[in-house]
């Protein structure tokens, strides 16, 4: 058994359902969480760790979505790449972004390209940062073409989905699936296991907490309300 095998059985066992659904998608239907939950077992993602985010917009399907950063570290992981650059150019049908992906074990490298009007909705991100969110866009395509083996099948990014889906930027999607890049300071692993456990302890309604708080997870709540909330679960009676 190799060691990224063991890791994902390591963390198949300690990722709880009824914990997933509780504080990461509390208003999955059955199929959703079903889903959601064969991802974070099959890839490894860990929701604590942000690696996964689910996404939904009242009752509309939901999303389960990463981060570019992801496919990155997991590509690295395979000890297979052997260096990738991205770039942007321009042609007769508008800006793209170009990316080259190199593997130790084959001799050609793999050219990957997405052209900007594919994806720009418009939005003040694509705006003030069209090369950044470009770019996103060709590292997690291109990396999913050249590691088919290992990163085939993940979750997309926000920006590859349509707005309706679930998809968006940083500023339009819910704070839980903002991008490490501009992720605020969250409470810690510790302090969400010391929430976790008292409000088991006290049989805290979630769904009504979370209201509370102003956040659709724990693990999203930011640090400075972290003594709000435990304040909240401890007068609970």
């Amino acid at each position: 058994m190799n060691e990224e095998k063991k890791k994902y059985e390591v963390l198949a066992g300690k990722i709880d359902p009824g914990d997933l659904r509780k504080y990461f998608a509390p208003n999955a239907t059955d199929k959703e969480f079903g889903i959601l939950l064969g991802i974070c077992h099959s890839f490894g993602l860990n929701p604590y760790k942000r690696e996964v985010h689910f996404v939904k917009y009242g009752n509309t399907p939901a999303s389960v979505i990463t981060g570019y950063e992801i496919y990155l570290k997991r590509a690295e992981r395979t000890g297979k790449l052997d260096g990738w650059k991205c770039w942007i150019e321009k042609d007769d049908l508008g800006e793209k972004a170009i990316i080259e992906i190199k593997r130790k074990d084959q001799s050609l490298p793999i050219h990957w390209e997405v052209y900007r009007k594919e994806f720009d909705r418009q939005q003040s991100s694509w705006k003030s940062m069209p090369t950044f969110m470009l770019k996103k866009v060709a590292i997690a395509q291109g990396f999913r073409l050249a590691f088919p083996d290992d990163l085939g099948g993940m979750p997309y990014i926000p920006e590859e989905i349509p707005h309706d889906k679930g998809g968006g930027t940083s500023e339009t999607l819910p704070m839980e699936v903002i991008e490490a890049e501009t992720i605020p300071e969250y409470i810690s692993e510790s302090q969400l296991s010391i929430l976790v456990d008292l409000a088991n302890e006290k049989g805290v309604d979630m769904a009504k907490f979370l209201a509370y708080l102003g956040v659709t997870s724990l693990n999203k709540l930011p640090v400075g309300d972290f003594n709000k909330a435990l304040a909240a679960i401890k007068a609970k009676r």
